[in-house]
């Protein structure tokens, strides 16, 4: 049995959720993270973006000890951020070989399933879907939780799209919307994006009536969580709870009915 979930806004589309002995971590690039040191630790990367993802996650003192589950197009990246590619001598190329030996590390692309093995007999199994734009959206499945992360999937209804860009905006979104709504999910992250304007609300309508999960915490909108606010005053929908954020590094108790 649960006592409880704590899930914490750090920036942007980062969280972390302190789940049973597990602390998962999504789309870190900056901000306060606090560690702790009794429980497994899963970074997970849902695409190689500056603002989802940063190689400085792979150089923490005890990385050996944590479980990564990273989006493949991370290790494709030819930038100074791709993990092959590492410039600063702090691990040498025999380490980065090593690191896509290393069996905490896990590359995973869309339309996959795994499940994952831990040296306590524990397990947690993830689902991968695709985005539309780079990378995934994953949902993992932890002591008995689903936790739905959408990554860079959204409905991307930028106003200064012509009438045929639009739908086939609308048409990526809802072939994926389609295979993540055969899903029960608990807790799910998925953007709110100023910069769409007026149109900010329409993937995380779309997604809320769909999918229904049992709460939504925003994302995608570092620096501009007000508009996370607006979205919590104007959307209401019967079923799911959304909460929206006001700082960075805000905790919120999560209470979960089991479905």
């Amino acid at each position: 049995m649960l006592e409880k979930i704590v899930v914490t806004y750090v920036y942007h589309s980062c969280y972390t959720v302190e789940i049973g002995n597990y602390f998962l971590i999504f789309d870190y690039f900056k901000g306060k993270l606090d560690i702790p040191d009794d429980k497994m630790v899963i970074f997970i990367a849902s695409h190689g973006h500056s603002d989802h993802y940063t190689s400085e996650i792979l150089k923490l003192p005890n990385m050996a000890s944590y479980t990564y589950i990273l989006s493949s197009d991370i290790g494709k990246l030819e930038t100074d951020d791709n993990i092959i590619y590492i410039k600063d001598n702090k691990l040498g190329i025999d380490q980065l070989k090593s690191l896509y030996k290393s069996k905490n590390v896990h590359f995973v692309a869309k339309d996959q399933y795994k499940n994952i093995s831990f040296k306590d007999g524990s397990s947690i199994s993830l689902k991968t879907f695709g985005s539309t734009d780079l990378g995934i959206s994953i949902l993992l499945n932890i002591e008995g939780i689903s936790i739905f992360h959408a990554g860079d999937l959204n409905f991307w209804a930028w106003p200064d799209n012509d009438e045929k860009t639009m739908q086939d905006e609308y048409n990526q979104f809802m072939a994926e919307i389609d295979k993540i709504k055969k899903n029960d999910i608990d807790i799910s992250f998925f953007p709110v994006d100023y910069r769409l304007g007026e149109n900010y609300y329409k993937g995380g309508e779309i997604f809320i009536k769909e999918v229904k999960p049992q709460i939504m915490f925003p994302m995608h909108s570092g620096g501009h969580e007000d508009i996370t606010l607006r979205f919590a005053k104007d959307h209401k929908i019967s079923g799911t709870t959304f909460r929206p954020i006001i700082r960075a590094n805000q905790k919120i108790i999560v209470d979960i009915n089991p479905q």
